[in-house]
């Protein structure tokens, strides 16, 4: 149980928020984090609580939103869910609730216009510091296409007779003259034939058929390789290397994630001072 201000918070919410901190928490260990579920609970609650403060205060500073500000919006919604197939009756049973969102939405504008009054836009600088701050989400990986050449292990008698073969496959394709293509798809057990990859992103780098691939140059062939049951022998075929796209081809997209970080600190720094005037209630659901 929860309750901000005497306002009950229904449970649904929080196992929401829960299950989003902890989801992000495991995927950045790449492993479970049951062991901390008392801690995400925590920091579940404490933000729905902040999230519950801020709502409040909103509704406090800007108790009625004008009709003129609501039903151009509210026309916009209903117009947007009749695109979508919504029948009118629907549309007329949720249009007090559509009208309460689109009023809480209103007022959550104006309060974060309140807050940042005249520094309501990301400034060039705050653009340039998000910029370089997250400059990993604007990296290209690096791309390789290759021809393949596989023989899976399990589907020969002899381990050393078929590191062989593919020795003198490999040696066959160095040769001056040496079509890869052809060796590729005479030699080749995939089911499927296939001897064309395409193009691989370089996102795993401890992958061993990753780490080969991407360390040889256009043309090269690389050495046998002994991978996930099979022995592989590749020729790269083409290669795009990484590079990071430059700020003018991004720009909106940074200036809009650079604001929107901005508003949501400036109503972080609001629950920050809300929260010991308030009263929070915890206890058993």
């Amino acid at each position: 149980m929860l309750r901000v201000n005497g306002e009950l918070v229904h449970p649904d919410l929080i196992e929401e928020t829960f299950s989003r901190i902890k989801a992000a928490a495991e995927q950045e260990t790449q492993g479970s984090c049951c062991e901390r579920d008392p801690e995400f609970r925590e920091k579940a609650e404490d933000e729905v609580a902040d999230s519950i403060l801020i709502a409040q205060e909103a509704e406090k500073r800007h108790p009625e939103i004008p009709e003129q500000e609501v039903k151009p919006k509210l026309k916009e919604l209903i117009d947007k869910y009749r695109e979508h197939g919504a029948s009118w009756e629907m549309l007329e049973a949720e249009r007090d609730n559509m009208r309460y969102e689109i009023s809480a939405s209103l007022r959550m504008e104006k309060l974060i216009s309140d807050l940042l009054g005249d520094d309501d836009q990301a400034t060039p600088e705050e653009v340039q510091a998000f910029y370089h701050e997250f400059e990993k989400d604007y990296r290209i990986a690096a791309e390789a296409r290759c021809l393949h050449l596989i023989k899976p292990i399990a589907e020969h008698k002899s381990l050393p007779e078929l590191y062989q073969k593919m020795c003198l496959l490999r040696e066959e394709a160095l040769a001056e003259g040496a079509d890869f293509t052809e060796i590729a798809k005479r030699e080749t057990e995939k089911s499927t034939n296939e001897i064309d990859l395409d193009w691989i992103d370089l996102d795993r780098p401890t992958n061993p058929f990753e780490s080969i691939l991407f360390s040889l140059r256009e043309g090269e062939v690389s050495p046998v390789m002994a991978y996930e049951n099979a022995f592989h022998l590749i020729k790269v075929i083409g290669v795009k290397p990484g590079h990071t796209t430059p700020l003018e081809e991004v720009r909106k997209e940074v200036e809009d994630r650079a604001l929107a970080r901005k508003k949501r600190r400036a109503l972080q720094a609001l629950a920050d001072t809300l929260r010991p005037h308030a009263k929070i209630e915890r206890g058993p659901q």
